[in-house]
């Protein structure tokens, strides 16, 4: 029985893997493959609010996976800049929070940086 139940367990994992892969986000693709989604949550015109920066920031945590995001410069290339709620901007240590929302639902992205460096992550998504 265990003779067969790993190898089975490993390929398991393996599909499992392979199935969910995203591109991080200090890729040098992202800009190009997600080039119509940082459109739309880049422009200036669509609000936080609408459902059109939610969709698009729904399709971006299915592309992309933020958790690699270490420098600030990143969320300037893939957010707008006046999305952004900074909760100490004249301090060092301080916390960049994007929220989409639409009707009841929302995702909410949370970089918690030290000077131009992202050291932690938290998505939230209802």
């Amino acid at each position: 029985m265990k003779k067969y139940f790993f190898p089975a367990a490993a390929a398991v994992l393996l599909l499992a893997g392979c199935a969910t892969e995203r591109l991080p986000s200090e890729d040098i693709e992202v800009p190009v493959v997600c080039a119509d989604i940082i459109k739309v949550l880049k422009d200036p015109s669509i609000g936080p609010n609408s459902r059109q920066k939610y969709e698009a920031a729904k399709a971006l945590v299915k592309k992309v996976d933020l958790t690699f995001t270490r420098e600030t410069s990143t969320l300037n290339e893939i957010f707008y800049h006046k999305d952004a709620l900074i909760d100490f901007p004249d301090l060092p240590d301080r916390t960049i929070t994007f929220n989409y929302q639409y009707r009841d639902n929302y995702i909410r992205f949370q970089f918690r940086t030290f000077r131009n460096f992202v050291t932690r992550v938290d998505i939230t998504e209802k």
